[in-house]
């Protein structure tokens, strides 16, 4: 389909969308990518990285809130 990075890939196919977001398949995506353009996997490169870097749960993101909240009033 044209892509020359795992971005395009990941955007055309959607490998990297499943529950490990890339972090098993992106050495993969890339390896496969660099030998079908004949490039390197650095000119290839890799998924972009996006918050969270892990799953993260509801109840700690309602800690974050909270601790947030804290903080503010004892600023205040």
């Amino acid at each position: 389909m044209g892509c020359l990075g795992p971005n395009q890939t990941k955007a055309f196919g959607r490998p990297g969308m499943g529950p490990c977001q890339g972090r098993y398949c992106g050495l993969t995506v890339t390896e496969l990518l660099a030998a079908e353009t004949g490039r390197s996997q650095e000119d290839t490169g890799y998924y972009r990285i996006r918050p969270p870097l892990k799953p993260v749960t509801l109840g700690e993101l309602a800690v974050l809130a909270e601790t947030d909240l804290k903080e503010q009033e004892d600023i205040s």
